[in-house]
């Protein structure tokens, strides 16, 4: 029962925090979230995080966000130039996988970037709130029934099984 309720909010609290570390690269504008982002003050709440923790979580994003927008905007230029390049009457395949490989590039550097941000905000953490953080990472990508991206989860015993298609 206890593994059931703490994977319950593990599910949504890694939501939230992940929410928040990859959401980071873009502040929203004040009063509003994006898609897959919370408030910072959920995220504290969930981890217990100290006023000092919490200060130094938001210096963490403040410093790296530059970084994270020029990749986030190379990202967007990379993906009109390939779009461009695809619409046209005859693409050039050399060119498009240029941009394909450029894009694949981007998105390992965005990878990195928010696994050393990941890092480091562990590092903030005390042990119990590393705990926490790693289930919901685990639940995130895993799913609740270990498959990733989640899903409905096991059938329960004595359900009729789906039609298969």
């Amino acid at each position: 029962m206890r593994k059931t309720i703490l994977a319950v909010l593990g599910g949504a609290a890694l939501a939230l925090v992940l929410g928040a570390v990859a959401g980071s690269a873009q502040p929203p504008p004040p009063g509003e979230r994006g898609p897959g982002m919370v408030r910072p003050d959920a995220m504290a709440r969930f981890l217990a995080l100290s006023e000092q923790q919490q200060e130094q979580v938001r210096k963490l994003m403040d410093e790296q966000r530059p970084e994270h927008e020029a990749l986030r905007e190379k990202l967007e230029k990379n993906r009109e130039f390939l779009q461009q390049a695809l619409e046209g009457a005859n693409p050039d395949p050399a060119a498009v996988g240029e941009l394909a490989i450029e894009g694949h590039r981007l998105r390992e550097q965005q990878r990195a970037l928010r696994e050393a941000q990941e890092k480091a905000l562990r590092n903030l953490l005390t042990a119990e709130q590393r705990a926490r953080f790693d289930a919901m990472k685990a639940l995130r990508e895993g799913g609740m029934d270990g498959r990733a991206g989640g899903g409905p989860g096991p059938r329960p015993e004595g359900s009729p099984r789906p039609p298969q298609w």
